[in-house]
């Protein structure tokens, strides 16, 4: 579409939607389904009111969104606008409606146990391009100080065995798990979450950031990391670090250009955290770490004795979607009280191959959504992403792991081009860098070959 078409998509939001988006972003970290359990309402459980049903994130979230819409001309318009826009977001929202009704209609399950995990990521979506850069600025910061806040919590929790709130789940206290709950939850959300975060920074999320705060964040949630205990977030994380670091080190050694400060942050972060992870080894803190890698009490078992029930049900069956009783109660058979703790396998008892298949096409039509809007190496963040939730039931429940995981993606690693101010008065192949000027990071430039004409001194700072 041409820009005068979409110029009205690009007004500013009104400073109510600011405000009840800014209200939803406080309630998904620090509203967990624990609080809510905490204090009496009936999120994770079947009975109760339809209307406890919903994080009140989710519900404040589109109430923003509501707002934006209506408190601006032409509401329907820009409504109609959205499809071309986000093209990717509406397939998926018509893939997610059919998984669905299939589950309400056909396997008899609870709406909102799919509904849940994608209306936040939505209304984010579309509003984003709606919010200046001034009010981006302040939900970068409160979600620095959010994460980083929780990240804190969770490492008192691990130290004194205090929790804030009592660990629930389904009505059912959890007893003898060392792993911290802190703010946002459930252990396996808290390291999904504080990992994607840990990924961002290190990968060069939200430049504005100075490296010294930069340094601090780092540290302290690589230590929330162990408090939280999610192996595969740990370990998967772990390689990505790895892996970039390794080619950043090749490309020092082939002469390539750095950062100076991403340099020295990572010269300060990697023996601090090399240091602080030796101390509490030989202190004894990680004695219950290391044992739930030696004795996970049979988490690891149960997911290989998951594919068992292929052999539980016909072609047709699996198909369509197999009866949800009868999976519940080969599962309980098998010993497996928790659930399928893999994403897909999950959604492929729950809703049957055909419609999984469906709906992973629009899920991935979602996440290229949030992947174009990245820089970067974003493609790395999803890589994570995928990797977690494969290891746990993920996207096919009721959860905001992926309300979590899009919201840092837009907001603290989101691609920053040149304004059209700055491209028009710029001359032309000047785009690149002008962009890497806006970063704000000194660059280091190599010498200049002999007999070239060059003046400059070698290794000038920008």
């Amino acid at each position: 579409m041409s820009d005068a078409q979409l110029a009205p998509l690009r007004e500013e939001a009104p400073k109510t939607a600011r405000f009840l988006f800014a209200l939803s972003v406080f309630l998904l970290f620090y509203v967990s389904t624990m609080a809510l359990s905490f204090v009496g309402f009936t999120y994770d459980l079947p009975d109760g009111p339809a209307w406890q049903k919903l994080h009140p994130a989710t519900l404040v979230a589109v109430t923003a969104f509501v707002a934006a819409l209506a408190l601006r001309p032409r509401p329907l318009h820009r409504l109609r606008m959205l499809v071309f826009a986000f093209p990717g977001a509406c397939y998926f929202i018509l893939m997610w409606f059919f998984l669905m009704a299939h589950g309400v209609i056909d396997q008899n399950g609870h709406f909102t146990e799919m509904l849940e995990p994608y209306p936040f990521s939505l209304a984010a979506l579309f509003l984003h391009d709606d919010f200046p850069q001034y009010y981006r600025r302040k939900i970068r910061l409160l979600l620095h100080v959010l994460i980083c806040v929780n990240a804190l919590v969770g490492i008192a929790e691990y130290l004194t065995g205090w929790r804030v709130f009592p660990y629930v789940i389904s009505g059912l206290e959890i007893d003898g798990d060392y792993r911290s709950t802190a703010l946002i939850g459930h252990p396996l959300l808290n390291a999904c979450t504080t990992g994607t975060y840990m990924l961002c920074l290190f990968l060069g999320g939200d430049r504005d950031l100075r490296p010294l705060w930069r340094v601090a964040a780092l540290l302290t949630t690589t230590l929330a990391m162990i408090a939280f205990g999610g192996r595969t977030a740990i370990v998967s994380s772990s390689l990505v670090i790895a892996l970039v670091t390794l080619r950043k080190i090749a490309g020092l050694l082939l002469g390539a250009r750095i950062d100076v400060r991403h340099f020295l942050a990572g010269a300060l972060v990697a023996p601090a955290v090399i240091g602080a992870v030796a101390a509490a080894a030989f202190s004894g803190v990680l004695d219950a770490f290391i044992a739930r890698f030696l004795d996970d009490n049979g988490s690891g078992e149960a997911r290989v004795i998951v594919w068992q029930l292929f052999d539980k049900f016909d072609w047709a069956d699996l198909a369509l979607g197999p009866r949800s009783d009868l999976v519940r109660s080969l599962l309980n058979s098998f010993g497996i009280e928790i659930g399928i703790e893999n994403n897909w396998l999950a959604l492929l008892f729950q809703y049957g191959a055909w419609m999984t298949f469906f709906f992973s096409c629009g899920l991935f039509a979602l996440f290229w959504e949030f992947w174009r809007r990245g820089h970067k190496g974003i493609t790395l963040l999803f890589v994570y992403f995928l990797i977690v939730i494969s290891s746990a039931i993920g996207l096919a429940t009721k959860t905001m792991i992926f309300a979590q995981f899009s919201l840092l993606l837009l907001f603290l690693f989101e691609r920053r081009d040149i304004t059209a101010e700055e491209a028009s008065s710029a001359p032309v192949g000047a785009g690149f860098a002008a962009r890497r000027a806006s970063t704000g990071y000194p660059q280091i430039r190599p010498a200049p070959r002999a007999g070239s004409r060059a003046e400059a001194p070698a290794h000038t700072f920008d």
